[in-house]
């Protein structure tokens, strides 16, 4: 019997020291960063931090100046990064700005590098948090679907970041992270119409220099320029089971097509988020242009911090797209959907942890690969990621 309460207590330690998501990349715990501390520009200042913290210890603090893009690279170990972007080449990763910081713009490109490919980056930005108003964490979706893989024994693999802003900016980077479908909530697919979206207000006053039409089962927008936003709901402004999605959620995810991009090279979006409990709009803005590159890719708005539904069931809940660019833009939107808020020990990510979560824990028991089965992502599947699923029994449902 003390046996069974000392592997109890061991077993109870290590979930309290990893609690986060599974299939995490960089939680920046190593002293070096992952080598994102090493060869640090001049004027710019890269660090451990406990600030921004969402997994682990520490976080990457990064001092920046303002109008000075800089490249920051990892260390190149392949096997911290390049196993975990062959299960999927889309990541999260969580952001924070420094108390009192505020900027006009903020963004970061990506690139992976590698001896056989060699150096290839993305052809858009992704938008960091520009203000620690409300709440100060962000989490962004970076997107490498574009970028291709090299042989898994290559000799070695790194993955860059080149980031840019527009003032002095401090920013604190955390837990890294597969981005996992299983993990959406599809609301609008845009197969037939608009599903309730346009750009007339409540009263139907129209907004100049923007069309909104339906074409092969996407959302196309072309605006000449400035801020417009695309309003939902039609008929009763109400859409099954948003709320509900809403409320279960963090961020907004869509894919998005640069038909024709704007002159200027920039367009970005917030969303806002409308309900009996009020009009709350995101005050993070993501990227969606760049330059004079035409592409497809997955934009997500974390919109944290707003307004939201106080029940599943409210008269009404809306979601509204707002759209900016310099100058004239035209984009298609698809497949809108919301990407679940992670439960501890909700393997399937189904929003509750229950006997299907049991099921797969046992049946993935020693397993070594990158799983969610593994839920403290210490690198096998065992009998500590059975006591999460057991200790959070029932949460979400």
């Amino acid at each position: 019997m003390k046996r069974a309460y000392w592997w109890l207590g061991v077993s109870l330690g290590a979930l309290l020291v990893a609690t986060a998501p599974a299939q995490i990349v960089y939680s920046f715990e190593p002293e070096d960063l992952h080598g994102f501390a090493n060869n640090v520009p001049a004027g710019w200042q890269v660090f451990r931090a406990t600030l921004g913290v969402t997994h682990g210890q520490y976080s990457m603090g990064v001092s920046m100046p303002a109008n000075d893009f800089q490249w920051l690279g990892s260390n190149g170990v392949r096997d911290e990064l390049l196993p975990y972007l062959q299960v999927s080449k889309k990541l999260l990763l969580d952001v924070t700005v420094a108390p009192g910081r505020s900027v006009p713009w903020a963004n970061m490109i990506v690139s992976l590098n590698d001896p056989q490919l060699e150096w290839r980056q993305t052809r858009f930005s992704f938008g960091l948090p520009r203000t620690s108003a409300q709440s100060a964490t962000r989490t962004v979706l970076l997107d490498l679907e574009e970028l291709p893989l090299p042989d898994p024994n290559v000799a070695w693999f790194q993955i860059n970041f080149g980031m840019n802003a527009g003032a002095a900016h401090e920013l604190y980077f955390d837990n890294l992270r597969l981005y996992r479908p299983a993990c959406e909530m599809l609301a609008f697919t845009f197969d037939n119409d608009l599903q309730g979206f346009r750009i007339t207000d409540s009263e139907g006053n129209p907004q100049p220099g923007i069309t909104l039409s339906w074409v092969a089962g996407q959302m196309r927008v072309s605006n000449l320029g400035g801020f417009k936003w695309l309003f939902n709901g039609g008929g009763d402004g109400s859409v099954p089971n948003l709320a509900a999605m809403v409320r279960r959620a963090d961020l907004v995810v869509m894919d998005v097509t640069v038909i024709s991009p704007p002159p200027a090279g920039w367009g970005n979006m917030i969303v806002s988020i409308n309900s009996p409990a009020g009009w709350g709009q995101t005050n993070y803005v993501a990227e969606i242009a760049l330059g004079q590159n035409t592409f497809t890719r997955t934009v997500a708005v974390d919109y944290r911090g707003v307004a939201l539904p106080n029940t599943d069931t409210p008269d009404y809940c809306l979601l509204n797209i707002g759209i900016n660019s310099g100058g004239p833009m035209t984009i298609a939107i698809d497949n809108i959907r919301f990407y679940r808020r992670a439960i501890v020990g909700d393997v399937n990510c189904d929003g509750c942890v229950n006997d299907i979560d049991l099921l797969q824990v046992l049946l993935e028991f020693g397993n070594t690969t990158i799983t969610p089965a593994d839920v403290n992502n210490d690198g096998v599947v065992n009998d500590i990621d059975l006591l999460a699923i057991l200790l959070n029994f029932g949460s979400g449902c």
